[in-house]
Protein backbone atom coordinates (compact mmCIF):
# COMPACT_ATOMS: atom_id res chain seq x y z
CA UNK A 1 0.00 0.00 0.00
CA UNK A 2 0.89 3.32 -0.64
CA UNK A 3 1.77 5.87 2.29
CA UNK A 4 -0.06 8.62 2.71
CA UNK A 5 2.28 11.83 2.68
CA UNK A 6 1.10 15.15 4.66
CA UNK A 7 2.54 16.93 1.35
CA UNK A 8 0.06 18.43 -1.04
CA UNK A 9 0.59 18.59 -4.33
CA UNK A 10 0.15 21.89 -6.17
CA UNK A 11 -1.54 22.13 -9.26
CA UNK A 12 -0.47 25.25 -11.57
CA UNK A 13 -3.20 25.88 -13.65
CA UNK A 14 -2.51 28.42 -16.87
CA UNK A 15 -5.17 30.79 -17.61
CA UNK A 16 -5.22 31.75 -21.51
CA UNK A 17 -7.12 35.68 -21.63
CA UNK A 18 -7.87 36.42 -25.02
CA UNK A 19 -7.60 40.84 -25.33
CA UNK A 20 -8.79 42.63 -28.36
CA UNK A 21 -9.32 46.21 -28.62
CA UNK A 22 -11.79 47.52 -30.76
CA UNK A 23 -10.97 51.01 -32.69
CA UNK A 24 -13.47 53.01 -33.92
CA UNK A 25 -13.64 56.54 -35.01
CA UNK A 26 -15.77 57.24 -32.56
CA UNK A 27 -13.34 56.19 -29.65
CA UNK A 28 -10.53 57.52 -31.12
CA UNK A 29 -12.52 61.38 -30.89
CA UNK A 30 -13.33 60.61 -27.18
CA UNK A 31 -9.09 59.70 -26.57
CA UNK A 32 -7.91 62.73 -28.85
CA UNK A 33 -10.50 64.88 -26.75
CA UNK A 34 -8.75 62.92 -23.09
CA UNK A 35 -4.94 64.01 -24.69
CA UNK A 36 -6.01 67.77 -25.09
CA UNK A 37 -7.27 68.51 -21.91
CA UNK A 38 -4.54 67.44 -20.47
CA UNK A 39 -2.27 69.37 -22.42
CA UNK A 40 -4.47 72.39 -21.58
CA UNK A 41 -4.45 71.50 -18.30
CA UNK A 42 -0.39 71.47 -18.36
CA UNK A 43 -0.26 74.59 -20.43
CA UNK A 44 -2.89 76.27 -17.55
CA UNK A 45 -0.34 75.38 -14.80
CA UNK A 46 2.45 76.50 -16.50
CA UNK A 47 1.21 79.74 -17.27
CA UNK A 48 0.01 80.48 -14.35
CA UNK A 49 3.39 79.41 -12.46
CA UNK A 50 5.27 81.74 -15.40
CA UNK A 51 2.92 84.95 -14.62
CA UNK A 52 3.85 84.52 -10.53
CA UNK A 53 7.36 84.54 -11.44
CA UNK A 54 7.16 87.36 -13.66
CA UNK A 55 5.15 89.51 -11.15
CA UNK A 56 7.39 88.43 -8.27
CA UNK A 57 10.26 89.85 -10.65
CA UNK A 58 8.65 92.92 -11.78
CA UNK A 59 8.01 92.98 -7.44
CA UNK A 60 11.11 92.60 -6.82
CA UNK A 61 12.44 95.11 -9.44
CA UNK A 62 10.00 97.80 -8.53
CA UNK A 63 10.28 97.78 -5.01
CA UNK A 64 14.29 97.52 -4.99
CA UNK A 65 16.41 98.19 -8.00
CA UNK A 66 14.16 100.54 -9.34
CA UNK A 67 13.96 102.41 -6.32
CA UNK A 68 15.52 105.50 -6.09
CA UNK A 69 15.55 105.04 -2.29
CA UNK A 70 18.38 102.57 -2.55
CA UNK A 71 20.41 104.47 -5.06
CA UNK A 72 24.61 104.57 -3.48
CA UNK A 73 24.36 107.42 -1.54
CA UNK A 74 27.62 106.42 0.64
CA UNK A 75 30.65 104.73 -0.09
CA UNK A 76 32.56 103.72 3.18
CA UNK A 77 36.22 102.94 2.84
CA UNK A 78 38.20 101.92 5.64
CA UNK A 79 40.85 104.14 6.56
CA UNK A 80 44.18 102.81 4.71
CA UNK A 81 47.63 103.32 3.24
CA UNK A 82 46.60 101.69 -0.28
CA UNK A 83 43.68 102.83 -1.88
CA UNK A 84 41.74 106.53 -1.31
CA UNK A 85 37.59 106.61 -2.72
CA UNK A 86 38.47 108.21 -6.01
CA UNK A 87 41.08 105.30 -6.42
CA UNK A 88 38.59 102.68 -5.72
CA UNK A 89 35.69 103.98 -7.78
CA UNK A 90 38.02 103.85 -10.51
CA UNK A 91 39.32 100.38 -10.33
CA UNK A 92 36.17 98.68 -9.45
CA UNK A 93 33.62 100.81 -11.96
CA UNK A 94 31.64 101.58 -9.62
CA UNK A 95 28.57 103.62 -11.33
CA UNK A 96 27.81 106.51 -8.68
CA UNK A 97 24.24 106.54 -9.88
CA UNK A 98 23.53 103.24 -9.65
CA UNK A 99 21.46 100.90 -6.78
CA UNK A 100 23.29 99.30 -4.60
CA UNK A 101 21.14 96.43 -5.66
CA UNK A 102 22.81 96.01 -8.86
CA UNK A 103 26.41 95.26 -7.83
CA UNK A 104 27.76 91.51 -7.10
CA UNK A 105 29.55 91.62 -3.76
CA UNK A 106 31.28 89.03 -4.44
CA UNK A 107 32.95 89.80 -8.00
CA UNK A 108 33.60 93.14 -5.95
CA UNK A 109 35.46 91.60 -3.30
CA UNK A 110 37.37 89.26 -5.90
CA UNK A 111 38.38 92.34 -7.11
CA UNK A 112 40.14 94.12 -4.36
CA UNK A 113 41.82 91.70 -3.61
CA UNK A 114 43.46 91.02 -7.46
CA UNK A 115 45.19 95.01 -6.07
CA UNK A 116 48.58 93.26 -4.34
CA UNK A 117 48.80 95.83 -1.90
CA UNK A 118 45.92 94.64 -0.17
CA UNK A 119 45.40 91.10 2.15
CA UNK A 120 42.10 91.28 2.81
CA UNK A 121 38.51 92.85 1.66
CA UNK A 122 34.75 92.90 2.79
CA UNK A 123 32.27 94.45 1.15
CA UNK A 124 28.90 95.24 2.60
CA UNK A 125 25.28 96.76 1.95
CA UNK A 126 24.00 98.91 4.73
CA UNK A 127 20.30 99.75 3.45
CA UNK A 128 19.05 102.17 2.20
CA UNK A 129 22.10 103.23 -0.21
CA UNK A 130 25.47 102.52 1.82
CA UNK A 131 28.49 100.45 0.71
CA UNK A 132 30.45 99.12 3.01
CA UNK A 133 34.59 98.50 2.11
CA UNK A 134 36.67 96.82 4.95
CA UNK A 135 39.88 96.36 3.23
CA UNK A 136 43.20 95.03 5.00
CA UNK A 137 46.56 96.51 3.85
CA UNK A 138 49.44 94.74 4.00
CA UNK A 139 52.52 95.93 5.83
CA UNK A 140 56.01 96.12 4.26
CA UNK A 141 58.94 94.79 6.24
CA UNK A 142 61.71 95.55 3.29
CA UNK A 143 62.08 96.42 0.07
CA UNK A 144 63.47 93.65 -2.22
CA UNK A 145 66.39 94.39 -4.77
CA UNK A 146 67.76 91.90 -7.60
CA UNK A 147 69.13 93.87 -10.39
CA UNK A 148 69.84 91.10 -12.65
CA UNK A 149 66.33 90.44 -12.81
CA UNK A 150 65.10 94.06 -12.70
CA UNK A 151 63.97 95.09 -9.54
CA UNK A 152 66.81 98.18 -8.91
CA UNK A 153 67.42 99.00 -5.53
CA UNK A 154 66.07 102.27 -4.62
CA UNK A 155 63.27 103.23 -2.39
CA UNK A 156 60.21 104.54 -4.90
CA UNK A 157 56.70 103.91 -6.23
CA UNK A 158 56.25 100.52 -7.93
CA UNK A 159 59.23 99.26 -6.48
CA UNK A 160 59.61 95.81 -4.76
CA UNK A 161 57.98 95.24 -1.03
CA UNK A 162 57.56 92.55 1.07
CA UNK A 163 55.31 92.50 3.62
CA UNK A 164 55.60 90.36 7.17
CA UNK A 165 54.17 87.22 5.56
CA UNK A 166 56.93 86.92 2.98
CA UNK A 167 54.42 88.48 0.06
CA UNK A 168 56.09 90.90 -2.53
CA UNK A 169 53.96 93.43 -4.36
CA UNK A 170 54.74 96.39 -5.95
CA UNK A 171 54.57 99.66 -3.47
CA UNK A 172 51.36 101.72 -4.18
CA UNK A 173 51.74 105.24 -4.24
CA UNK A 174 50.07 105.50 -0.81
CA UNK A 175 52.53 103.75 0.82
CA UNK A 176 55.77 104.98 -0.50
CA UNK A 177 56.50 107.93 1.86
CA UNK A 178 55.71 105.17 5.17
CA UNK A 179 58.28 102.72 3.57
CA UNK A 180 61.42 104.85 2.71
CA UNK A 181 63.09 104.04 6.41
CA UNK A 182 62.68 100.36 5.43
CA UNK A 183 65.91 98.41 4.72
CA UNK A 184 66.72 97.07 1.09
CA UNK A 185 67.21 92.93 0.96
CA UNK A 186 69.67 92.76 -1.95
CA UNK A 187 68.99 89.08 -3.34
CA UNK A 188 71.29 87.45 -6.06
CA UNK A 189 69.35 85.51 -9.17
CA UNK A 190 68.52 82.17 -8.24
CA UNK A 191 66.92 80.18 -11.33
CA UNK A 192 64.68 77.85 -9.25
CA UNK A 193 63.57 80.24 -7.15
CA UNK A 194 62.37 83.61 -9.57
CA UNK A 195 61.37 86.72 -7.97
CA UNK A 196 57.53 87.47 -8.70
CA UNK A 197 55.79 90.24 -7.40
CA UNK A 198 52.18 88.86 -6.10
CA UNK A 199 53.47 85.99 -5.21
CA UNK A 200 55.16 84.32 -1.57
CA UNK A 201 59.07 85.50 -1.75
CA UNK A 202 60.63 81.44 -1.59
CA UNK A 203 64.04 82.95 -2.20
CA UNK A 204 67.07 80.83 0.32
CA UNK A 205 68.99 84.12 0.56
CA UNK A 206 65.69 86.35 1.68
CA UNK A 207 65.06 83.42 4.47
CA UNK A 208 68.70 84.29 5.44
CA UNK A 209 68.32 87.64 5.77
CA UNK A 210 64.52 87.40 7.20
CA UNK A 211 66.46 86.53 11.20
CA UNK A 212 68.39 89.08 10.83
CA UNK A 213 65.51 91.92 10.10
CA UNK A 214 63.49 90.63 12.81
CA UNK A 215 65.86 90.49 15.00
CA UNK A 216 66.20 94.28 14.40
CA UNK A 217 62.97 95.05 14.44
CA UNK A 218 62.16 93.14 17.89
CA UNK A 219 65.42 94.14 19.76
CA UNK A 220 65.95 97.62 18.59
CA UNK A 221 63.45 98.94 16.21
CA UNK A 222 64.47 102.67 16.34
CA UNK A 223 67.99 101.72 14.90
CA UNK A 224 65.63 100.16 11.60
CA UNK A 225 65.51 103.55 9.99
CA UNK A 226 69.70 104.15 9.81
CA UNK A 227 70.01 100.53 8.14
CA UNK A 228 70.26 100.73 4.28
CA UNK A 229 70.95 97.38 3.35
CA UNK A 230 71.05 93.87 4.25
CA UNK A 231 72.73 90.68 1.67
CA UNK A 232 73.49 87.66 2.31
CA UNK A 233 77.53 87.69 1.25
CA UNK A 234 78.70 84.48 1.12
CA UNK A 235 77.67 80.78 2.77
CA UNK A 236 78.25 81.57 6.26
CA UNK A 237 77.86 85.48 6.86
CA UNK A 238 75.73 88.35 5.94
CA UNK A 239 76.19 91.97 5.54
CA UNK A 240 74.57 94.95 6.27
CA UNK A 241 75.18 98.24 5.64
CA UNK A 242 74.17 101.69 7.14
CA UNK A 243 73.22 104.75 5.84
CA UNK A 244 76.15 106.64 7.17
CA UNK A 245 77.99 104.18 5.36
CA UNK A 246 79.50 101.34 8.52
CA UNK A 247 79.73 97.70 7.16
CA UNK A 248 79.01 95.15 9.03
CA UNK A 249 79.12 91.67 8.75
CA UNK A 250 77.36 89.27 10.63
CA UNK A 251 77.27 85.53 11.33
CA UNK A 252 73.41 82.98 10.35
CA UNK A 253 72.87 83.05 13.58
CA UNK A 254 73.25 84.94 17.68
CA UNK A 255 72.36 87.66 15.94
CA UNK A 256 71.05 89.50 19.08
CA UNK A 257 74.57 89.47 20.11
CA UNK A 258 75.97 90.81 17.62
CA UNK A 259 73.51 93.52 17.44
CA UNK A 260 74.67 95.00 20.60
CA UNK A 261 78.59 95.10 19.83
CA UNK A 262 77.57 96.64 16.95
CA UNK A 263 75.80 99.66 18.86
CA UNK A 264 78.48 99.71 21.16
CA UNK A 265 81.08 100.27 18.56
CA UNK A 266 78.81 102.97 16.88
CA UNK A 267 78.20 104.33 20.12
CA UNK A 268 81.71 104.53 20.79
CA UNK A 269 82.90 106.05 17.53
CA UNK A 270 80.27 108.44 17.66
CA UNK A 271 81.69 109.79 21.15
CA UNK A 272 84.95 109.71 20.02
CA UNK A 273 84.63 111.40 16.96
CA UNK A 274 86.28 108.35 14.44
CA UNK A 275 83.76 106.94 11.92
CA UNK A 276 83.58 103.12 11.33
CA UNK A 277 84.11 101.82 7.70
CA UNK A 278 83.61 98.08 8.26
CA UNK A 279 83.38 95.79 11.36
CA UNK A 280 83.24 91.92 11.51
CA UNK A 281 81.11 91.06 14.82
CA UNK A 282 81.07 87.24 13.71
CA UNK A 283 84.12 87.10 16.89
CA UNK A 284 83.08 86.64 19.70
CA UNK A 285 86.44 88.59 21.36
CA UNK A 286 88.74 91.24 19.67
CA UNK A 287 86.24 91.87 16.77
CA UNK A 288 87.87 93.31 14.10
CA UNK A 289 87.15 97.12 12.86
CA UNK A 290 88.44 99.59 10.11
CA UNK A 291 88.38 103.04 10.10
CA UNK A 292 87.39 105.85 7.75
CA UNK A 293 89.95 108.85 7.09
CA UNK A 294 93.47 109.59 8.72
CA UNK A 295 91.62 109.90 12.39
CA UNK A 296 92.58 106.58 14.24
CA UNK A 297 90.37 105.24 17.23
CA UNK A 298 91.78 105.59 20.89
CA UNK A 299 93.91 102.85 21.82
CA UNK A 300 92.28 100.30 23.64
CA UNK A 301 93.12 100.20 27.92
CA UNK A 302 93.26 96.45 28.99
CA UNK A 303 91.24 96.39 32.68
CA UNK A 304 91.01 93.61 34.70
CA UNK A 305 89.22 93.38 38.03
CA UNK A 306 92.32 94.26 39.95
CA UNK A 307 93.22 97.89 38.31
CA UNK A 308 89.32 98.57 37.81
CA UNK A 309 89.76 100.74 41.13
CA UNK A 310 93.17 102.56 39.99
CA UNK A 311 90.88 103.66 36.74
CA UNK A 312 89.02 107.78 36.87
CA UNK A 313 85.67 108.13 38.33
CA UNK A 314 83.88 109.05 34.49
CA UNK A 315 85.91 105.33 33.15
CA UNK A 316 84.79 103.52 36.27
CA UNK A 317 80.42 104.90 35.93
CA UNK A 318 81.02 103.96 31.84
CA UNK A 319 82.36 100.03 32.59
CA UNK A 320 80.53 99.08 29.08
CA UNK A 321 82.66 101.56 27.43
CA UNK A 322 86.22 100.31 28.98
CA UNK A 323 84.96 96.39 27.31
CA UNK A 324 84.55 98.36 24.24
CA UNK A 325 87.75 99.88 24.59
CA UNK A 326 88.91 96.11 24.47
CA UNK A 327 86.62 95.32 21.67
CA UNK A 328 88.17 97.88 19.32
CA UNK A 329 92.03 96.99 20.07
CA UNK A 330 93.60 96.11 17.19
CA UNK A 331 97.39 96.07 18.18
Amino acid sequence: MRKRSSKFRHHTYQVKVLKSEVMSARIAWFSFLNCLKLVLKAGVMIGLLLAAAYGIRQAIEHTFHRNSDFRIQVLNLTPNDVLDETDLVEKLGIDLTGNIFDFDIDSLEQQLLHIPGIASAKVERNLPGTLDFCITTRKPAAWIACPEENFPLSRRELALLVDQDGFTYPCPPLQVEGALDLPVIVLNPISDSPIMPGKPLTHAQYNRCLPLLKTIIAKCPEELASINTISQKNAWSLELTTKAGTIATFGLGNHESQLAHLNQALYHAREKGYQIATINLIPRRNVPITVRGDDEPPRAIPVSEETSGELPQDARKSRQSDDLHSLLNRN
